[in-house]
């Protein structure tokens, strides 16, 4: 995607004096003044504001994008935590196909087809830990590092020995105690892929973080659906109107980069300020109050909440008693920006998931698709806190399961509390949306995006469209 025409047209956020547009509010930053993950603006423009409904529910276009885009990219699988031991593995399952992947040794780890070389049978159904790699139904098996180890009635196979038949691999890179896979032998590196995300998150520090809470929820919606709804704050206006007093929804800033072999898109918003689609009447002081009281509440509960000084810098006020009560809850120093304290800087890694600069909202998403139907989808969440340098390490929170009519809030409050809501009135927006795009104007059936606030879904979806035409052209 490139540039557009509409390039000095576009307006970026509206601001006002008092409810200023997110540069701004940075520009003022005086903790750590020139922080890159402030100071950094996107490169790409998209002008690509209409796609027909059908991706979102048509089997050929998912079938293409599992040929296309989940084959062909770098997935966030999950973290080094979930296997904490030389032995564990889990499945991972991306629409119909699965991987395995094996803690190998202390600080190895592997990727492997799920699949048996010799009549195709899952060789891991469940998170588990075993010396060996054995294939339940007729017992070959491999050592974790994939190297054939035995063969029962060997003589009839005599074509394949330790030399020839180890496990296919699949390419595994890990990046701040992240586990990435791709089955792209050709594709770039994943840290090049990545592009600028390791430096903007180098200070929140993401390998010496845990698995405080854990979710995977089952979506009725299709998982582009299910990923657009974070990709943009238009929506909090008529979503979560308690949090328009403190967030600055329509003042958001939206950077997108393409990396080499990927793209990362940036979904910014600020708080303890009102948003502009606040009553004029709502003043700053009692915003930043309201934004410092539900911090307090999502993570630290009856810790004391002071009466902020009109006549001071309200950010900086709230910035300084996070940071104390960050250290007495962590017991490390939060050495990051006021703004990632306080805001959401939401990094969207191409093509399924994100990364929360923010210790406000200190989450990842991953967003998947179903085996069979691309009118469900499943939501996956983690909340990662840091780990206390003095204390051990806990171990990861187990992943909770849910299905597509459970609350979030009901499941998660003792972890996520009052954000388990949240996510709960994001969820009950989508399966309508999944439901009005089969029902779209059928004269002119697509979507009408937005210039500015819905710039990442343009891009995203125009990545994909054009990551499907060229797989086809290339192989017809």
């Amino acid at each position: 995607m490139t540039a557009t025409s509409t390039e000095n047209t576009i307006m970026k956020g509206f601001g006002t004096k008092d409810r200023p547009v997110t540069q701004e509010v940075w520009n003022r930053e005086t903790f750590s003044p020139g922080h890159v993950s402030l100071n950094t603006h996107g490169t790409i423009e998209p002008d690509q504001r209409r796609f027909d409904h059908s991706i979102y529910f048509d089997p050929a276009v998912a079938a293409l994008e599992h040929r296309y885009v989940w084959e062909k990219s770098w997935l966030y699988v999950g973290r080094d935590e979930d296997l904490p031991l030389v032995g564990d593995r889990m499945p991972v399952n991306v629409g119909a196909r699965s991987y395995m992947i094996v803690r190998n040794g202390e600080n190895d780890f592997k990727a492997y087809y799920n699949s048996c070389p010799h009549r195709g049978t899952e060789l891991c159904a469940q998170k588990e830990n075993a010396a060996s790699i054995r294939c339940p139904y007729h017992g070959w098996e491999w050592q974790n590092g994939g190297k054939l180890k035995r063969i029962p009635s060997h003589w009839d196979f005599k074509e394949i020995t330790p030399n020839n038949g180890s496990l296919p691999e699949v390419r595994l890179e890990r990046w701040g105690g992240f586990l990435f896979i791709n089955a792209d032998d050709d594709a770039p590196s994943l840290i090049d892929t990545l592009g600028l995300i390791p430096e903007h998150f180098a200070e929140f520090d993401y390998a010496n973080r845990y698995t405080h809470g854990h979710f995977r929820r089952e979506m009725n919606c299709n998982w582009k659906v299910a990923q657009e709804a974070f990709q943009e704050a238009y929506h909090l206006y008529a979503t979560h109107p308690e949090a328009v007093p403190f967030a600055g929804d329509a003042q958001g800033k939206y950077d997108i980069w393409s990396t080499k072999g990927g793209h990362v898109g940036r979904n910014s918003t600020y708080s303890a300020i009102p948003s502009t689609h606040a009553p004029a009447d709502v003043d700053p002081v009692s915003s930043a109050q309201m934004f410092m009281q539900a911090t307090s509440d999502w993570h630290y509960p009856g810790y004391p909440v002071p009466t902020l000084d009109p006549d001071s810098d309200l950010r900086s006020q709230i910035a300084a008693w996070i940071r104390k009560a960050f250290k007495d809850k962590h017991g490390r120093d939060a050495g990051v920006p006021d703004a990632i304290l306080l805001d959401s800087l939401l990094y969207f890694f191409y093509p399924h998931s994100c990364f929360w600069l923010s210790e406000a909202v200190p989450f990842t998403y991953q967003f998947w698709p179903h085996a069979t139907d691309p009118n469900k989808s499943y939501f996956e969440v983690r909340m990662l806190y840091p780990v206390n340098p003095d204390a051990p390490r806990p171990p990861a929170a187990s992943r909770v399961d849910l299905g597509p009519d459970d609350s979030i809030f009901a499941a998660m409050e003792d972890k996520f509390g009052f954000l388990g809501y949240i996510f709960d009135q994001d969820c009950s927006n989508l399966p309508r949306v999944q439901r009005g795009a089969h029902s779209a104007n059928i004269k002119n059936p697509t979507t009408f995006l937005g210039a500015y606030q819905e710039s990442i879904i343009q891009h995203w979806n125009g990545v994909m469209s054009k990551a499907i035409e060229e797989g086809v052209a290339g192989e017809s």
